[in-house]
C-alpha cells in the first residue's frame, strides 16, 4: 500500500468545502450601536421623553425605553398611552413587580376607554401567564370571552394555554364558539394549527381553505397548505399552490422563498434560481431574497453570478455574511488576492471571524507561507481549542513538515469528541504509522471506518498495516476487498492486496494481482520493488532483479537497499 500525503496545497477544495458543502451559514444580526446619552433624563420634558422612547423602541433598546417612559409617567400622572407602552415593555422584560404597579395605577384612572380597559385586563392575564399561573389565567380568559367571544388576542391566549395542558379537544370546542361568534381568518389559522398538531390534516385543510376565502390576499394559509401537501408527498400539489398564488401576488416574498426551497429539495436548482430572480425583481432587491439567491448560485457552483449578488448585498447591507460569501466566491474564481482582502475586512468579533481566518490560512498554505498559516490557525485555536477544521488543517501541515509528535500532541484533546473529521483521524493514523506505533494506527483507522464506512482509503491503509506486520491477514484481505468494491481500478489498493497474498505465501496470486496494479500505476518505484520481491520468492530471480532495477530507475528512496537485493537476493523469511 502506498500512502500519498497530499499537502494542504490541495486546499482549494478544502476552502470551498468549508464554505459551501451544503452547510447553511449562520444567521448574523448586526445590532445598531447603542446611543450615547449626553443628557440628564430627569431634566427632559414629557414630549421629548415620549419621542426619545419611541426611537429607543424602534432601535430595540428596550432598557432605555423603560427608563424614558418611567421618567415620563413620573412627570405626567395623566399620561395613559405611555403607561400602556411601559406596561408591555415591563411584562416582556419580566419586571413583574413594576408591571403590577402600572396596572394598579391605570386601573384607578376613570378616563379609560372600554378598549383601554380590555387592554388592561388582557395585560393582567398575560402577567398571570408569564408568572406561570395558567389556571388563574384560564379562568380570567373564560370570563372575558363570555362578553368578547370573537376577541382574537384573548382567544389566542386561551387556545395556547389549553393546548399546552394537553386539552386539545377543549381548545377546538372553544374555537368553534369563536367562529360561530365571528368567522375570522385568525380563528381559522388557530384551528388549522391545532388540527395539524393532532395530525388531522384533512380537517386542517378545510380550515385553511376557509381562511383563504376570508382573506384571499394572505400568504399564510397557502404556505401551511403547501407544507401539508409536502408531508403527504404531494409535491406537485404543493408546487401548484405556490405558483398559483405567485401569479396573483408576484411580490409575495415568503411564497417565492417557499417555492424556491421546495425546488431545491427536489434538486431543481436551476428553476429555484429563476424563482429567486423574479422575487428579487418584485421585492426591490430584498436583502433576504438576494442572500438566498446568492447562496443558491454558490452551491450550484455558479461563482460568477454569486459574486455579482453578494456585491449587491455588500452595497445594500455590508454585514459579515455578505462579505464572507463574496470573498468565498472570488476565491472559487481563483481571484485570491481580492478574496484575501475581503476576508480581512470581516470583524474579528463576528461569528464568521474564525471561518475567515481559516480561509486565509488555507490561502497562506497555497502560497507556501506556512508560518503565517500556522499563526492564523493557532489564533483560532486560542479562542476555541476544539475548532475541528482548524485542527484538521494544522494536522495536515504538521504531517507535511514531518512534525509527527507535535501533530499527535495537538490533536489528543479532541479524541473524546464523538465525531471527528475523517481527515483528522487519517492524519493521526499516518503519523502513528510513520512512528511504527501500529496499535494506535489500528485504533485511529478502526474508529474512522466505524464512523465513515465508505472511507476506502482507511480500509486499504488498515489492511496494508496488518499485512506489513504479518498479522490478521484474513481481516486485511477483507478490508482491502471492501476498498476495491468502492474503487475497483485503484492500483494502490491492488498493490496492498497483492502484498497480503505475498505475506500469506501465495506468490502466484500475488504476482497476478501486482501485474494488475502495475497496469494502473506503472511508474511507482515501491510497487516495482514489491513486484520484484514476489517474483524472487516465486523463483523467477532474473525477472525479480529486472523489477528491482526498474525501481532504481524510477528514483526509489531505497536505491542502496535495492542494489543489495539485486546482488544477494532475498532470504526465504523476507
Amino acid at each position: 500500500m502506498i500512502i500519498r500525503i497530499i499537502p494542504l496545497l490541495l486546499c482549494a477544495s478544502f476552502i470551498l468545502t468549508a464554505c459551501g458543502n451544503n452547510r447553511q451559514a449562520p444567521q448574523l444580526h448586526v445590532a445598531k450601536p447603542a446611543v450615547k446619552h449626553q443628557f440628564n433624563i430627569r431634566s427632559m420634558q414629557p414630549d421629548f421623553l415620549f419621542l426619545a422612547a419611541q426611537d429607543a423602541i424602534e432601535d430595540g433598546q428596550r432598557a432605555l425605553a423603560i427608563q424614558l417612559l418611567t421618567a415620563l409617567v413620573q412627570k405626567d400622572p395623566h399620561a395613559i398611552h405611555p403607561r400602556f407602552q411601559l406596561l408591555e415593555l415591563l411584562i416582556d422584560s419580566e419586571q413583574y413587580d413594576q408591571a403590577i404597579q402600572i396596572i394598579t395605577t391605570l386601573s384607578q384612572h376613570q378616563s379609560l376607554s372600554d378598549q383601554q380597559r380590555e387592554h388592561l385586563e388582557l395585560a393582567t392575564i398575560r402577567l398571570d401567564i408569564f408568572q406561570q399561573q395558567s389556571d388563574t389565567a384560564l379562568l380570567k380568559l373564560e370570563s372575558f370571552l363570555k362578553t368578547h367571544p370573537a376577541h382574537l388576542a384573548a382567544r389566542n391566549m386561551q387556545i395556547k394555554l389549553l393546548s399546552s395542558q394537553g386539552r386539545d379537544d377543549e381548545a377546538l370546542t372553544a374555537l368553534d364558539s369563536a367562529i360561530k361568534a365571528e368567522d375570522l381568518a385568525g380563528f381559522r389559522l388557530l384551528q388549522a394549527q391545532l388540527l395539524i398538531k393532532l395530525k388531522r390534516f384533512s380537517a386542517a385543510k378545510t380550515a385553511l381553505t376557509a381562511m383563504r376565502k376570508l382573506s384571499p390576499h394572505l400568504d399564510t394559509p397557502v404556505l401551511v397548505l403547501s407544507s401539508i401537501a409536502v408531508k403527504e408527498k404531494k409535491i406537485d400539489d404543493a408546487e401548484s399552490m405556490l405558483r398559483d398564488f405567485l401569479k396573483q401576488h408576484p411580490d409575495a416574498s415568503r411564497i417565492s422563498q417557499a417555492l424556491a426551497q421546495l425546488l431545491v429539495k427536489e434538486k431543481r436548482s436551476v428553476e429555484a434560481i429563476l424563482v429567486y430572480r423574479d422575487a428579487v425583481a418584485h421585492s426591490a432587491n430584498n436583502p433576504d431574497i438576494l442572500r438566498a439567491l446568492g447562496m443558491l448560485y454558490f452551491r450550484h457552483q455558479n461563482y460568477t453570478e454569486a459574486e455579482t449578488v453578494f456585491r449587491q448585498l455588500v452595497d445594500l447591507k455590508p454585514d459579515d455574511i455578505s462579505l464572507f460569501h463574496l470573498a468565498a466566491s472570488l476565491e472559487a474564481l481563483e481571484r485570491i488576492p481580492e478574496a484575501s482582502l475581503i476576508y480581512q475586512k470581516i470583524d474579528p468579533a463576528a461569528s464568521l471571524a474564525a471561518e475567515a481566518q481559516l480561509r486565509l490560512a488555507a490561502i497562506n498554505v497555497m502560497n507556501d507561507n506556512i508560518p503565517l498559516a500556522v499563526k492564523r490557525l493557532k489564533s483560532i485555536l486560542s479562542s476555541n481549542a476544539m475548532h475541528l477544521d482548524a485542527l484538521m488543517m494544522l494536522s495536515t501541515i504538521r504531517l507535511s513538515q514531518n512534525k509527527l509528535e507535535q501533530l499527535i500532541e495537538e490533536t489528543d484533546a479532541v479524541l473524546a469528541m464523538p465525531k471527528l473529521p475523517p481527515q483528522l483521524l487519517f492524519n493521526r493514523a499516518v503519523a502513528f504509522e510513520t512512528l511504527k506505533q501500529y496499535e494506535q494506527v489500528e485504533v485511529m483507522l478502526s474508529r474512522l471506518i466505524q464512523t465513515t464506512p465508505s472511507h476506502a482509503e482507511a480500509m486499504n491503509f488498515l489492511g496494508y498495516t496488518y499485512a506489513v506486520q504479518g498479522i490478521k491477514l484474513g481481516k486485511a484481505e477483507a478490508l482491502i476487498h471492501r476498498a476495491l468494491l468502492l474503487k475497483p481500478d485503484n492500483g494502490y489498493y491492488l498493490d496492498s492486496l497483492a502484498w497480503v497474498y505475498y505475506k500469506n505465501g501465495n506468490f502466484s496470486k500475488a504476482i497476478d494481482t501486482q501485474l494488475k496494479a502495475l497496469e494502473q500505476v506503472p511508474e511507482d518505484s515501491v510497487m516495482r520493488e514489491h513486484y520484484g520481491d514476489m517474483l524472487w520468492q516465486h523463483g523467477d530471480k532474473e525477472a525479480a532483479r529486472q523489477a528491482w532495477q526498474k525501481a532504481i530507475e524510477l528514483n526509489s528512496a531505497h536505491k542502496r537497499f535495492l542494489k543489495n537485493k539485486i546482488a544477494n537476493g532475498l532470504t526465504p523469511s523476507q
